[in-house]
């Protein structure tokens, strides 16, 4: 299942000054991992049997839009306020956003968030079953 990442309009054209395009703004899941790519900035493959719990989620206002971490455990890569989903993972993963950062929360903007958190939920419990 691939799904571009959502982008609200206004943004777009900030965002595809670094790469943020349609065509490099998405993310799939693919075999055994999501594989989001949000412009040059970040391309990130996360294996599933690292993800213990997919779900929407608001993103702050305050928390601005783009490639955003804190540095600390979370990584954002969203293109809208909307439509936001969660994944955090059992441990740990290096992620770059600039730099690389240990990242156990991974928050992604995408255009089918419900179809989105279905497909990793059913994959998730495919894996243990």
């Amino acid at each position: 299942m691939r799904t571009e990442i959502r982008r609200s309009t206004w943004v777009k054209p900030l965002l595809s000054v670094f790469g943020g395009t349609a065509e490099r703004s998405y993310v799939d899941i693919k075999g055994d991992e999501i594989h989001v790519r949000f412009g040059w900035l970040f391309d990130e493959r996360i294996p599933l049997s690292r993800v213990t719990s997919v779900e929407r989620a608001r993103w702050p206002l305050l928390g601005g839009l783009g490639w955003r971490t804190n540095f600390v455990d979370t990584v954002a890569v969203v293109g809208s306020y909307d439509d936001v989903v969660r994944i955090r993972l059992a441990q740990a993963q290096p992620m770059r956003v600039l730099l690389r950062v240990p990242a156990e929360t991974l928050y992604v903007s995408v255009e089918d968030p419900d179809a989105f958190v279905a497909e990793v939920r059913r994959r998730i419990a495919s894996r243990v079953s």
